[in-house]
């Protein structure tokens, strides 16, 4: 019976670290948009990267993705909870899986902002610079 519990426990243990291990990658991954957010707010009114929150003005409103420690969890673990927010006022407590689908898509969303802001850019001086020679 004790070597029943053992092998419960040990496998339990190992479930459970591979469980923290999954959403720490989630936490880096959050940490890189969250970089790319700010670059990008510097650039325009249409992104916002202000505490754990990332935001994205949209026609239709704001829909923004926070990143906050989980308080029932050791500190030591540095678990984090995420949520969905709109500016209708609606928050959305994500699971592992759906945090991962959000995060990812802000994360494409962000990069192809960035790519047409960086062509747009791009665009403007070309035309600036033809105008010199004209």
């Amino acid at each position: 019976m004790k070597k029943l519990f053992l092998l419960l426990f040990v496998l339990g243990a190992s479930v459970t670290s591979q469980a923290q291990e999954d959403w720490s990658k989630l936490t880096g991954i959050f940490d890189q948009v969250y970089s790319l957010a700010t670059d990008l707010g510097e650039q325009t009114n249409k992104v916002v990267a202000n505490g754990n929150v990332i935001s994205i003005i949209t026609a239709k409103g704001t829909v923004s993705v926070q990143k906050k420690l989980d308080k029932s969890k050791p500190k030591h673990l540095q678990h984090y909870e995420y949520t969905l927010m709109t500016s209708t006022g609606k928050a959305i407590p994500l699971d592992k899986m759906n945090a991962e689908r959000v995060i990812e898509t802000f994360q494409a969303k962000l990069t192809e902002l960035k790519t047409s802001l960086a062509e747009n850019q791009d665009a403007d001086v070309e035309n600036i610079l033809n105008s010199l020679f004209q």
